[in-house]
């Protein structure tokens, strides 16, 4: 049986990371969809976000996965349910980064079924996307990124780490924005306003529209 899981979707620096895991067999393999999906600002590849590409960027990450596991439409597959995403922040909102996936297996013969994932896949898959994060310069512990009852934590880390160290500061770092999901709607928010402030904003934001990303 395989397993697809995802990283990475309630994390505003870096991309998604979706992770494939052969339960037979412990193999597991991951590809990461890149930050730029989820902008709108690229004057080459403009509104990326916004038009929903990063499903078919995820389907091509587990397409590319698959096949170094040498998967076949024979196995069965069990991805991530939409209602278990859980990652890194509760203010994320629709869209979910593994519909695309689904599309996919579907499109390809594969039997899948979505539900809670359980079992090694779930750390891997988080280490891979605590890698990820460390290539671009945001180094996280592994409990920081995974322990629900940290988000707060590591939001205020985000934040601080997108204005160059000042979660005060009313201007990100050009280079580390270029590496965060700056098509989220709130972004300008949190990006240009002191942190207390923009809490308050998002706060108000979320109650009129409470499936808004964070």
């Amino acid at each position: 049986m395989l397993q697809i899981d995802e990283a990475g979707w309630g994390c505003l620096v870096g991309g998604v990371t979706v992770g494939c895991y052969r339960v037979e067999t412990a193999e597991f393999v991951a590809g990461t969809v890149a930050p730029a999906y989820f902008q709108d600002v690229d004057p080459h590849e403009p509104n990326h976000f916004q038009r929903g590409d990063y499903w078919h960027a995820a389907a091509h990450v587990v397409e590319v996965c698959l096949a170094q596991l040498k998967a076949t439409p024979a196995e069965p597959v069990v991805t991530l349910a939409p209602a278990q995403n859980r990652r890194c922040s509760a203010g994320v909102g629709s869209g979910y980064v593994l519909d695309g996936v689904r599309a996919w297996l579907t499109a390809q013969g594969y039997r899948w079924q979505a539900a809670k994932i359980t079992g090694p896949l779930q750390e891997l898959v988080e280490y891979a996307f605590q890698a990820h994060l460390a290539g671009l310069g945001f180094n996280v512990s592994f409990d920081l990124l995974t322990d629900p009852n940290k988000a707060g934590r590591l939001w205020w880390r985000q934040i601080q780490w997108l204005k160059g160290g000042d979660v005060n500061s009313i201007r990100p770092d050009p280079a580390r924005a270029a590496v965060c999901k700056t098509g989220w709607s709130t972004y300008l928010t949190w990006a240009y306003h002191p942190y207390a402030e923009a809490r308050a904003l998002a706060g108000r934001a979320k109650r009129r529209a409470p499936h808004a990303h964070n």
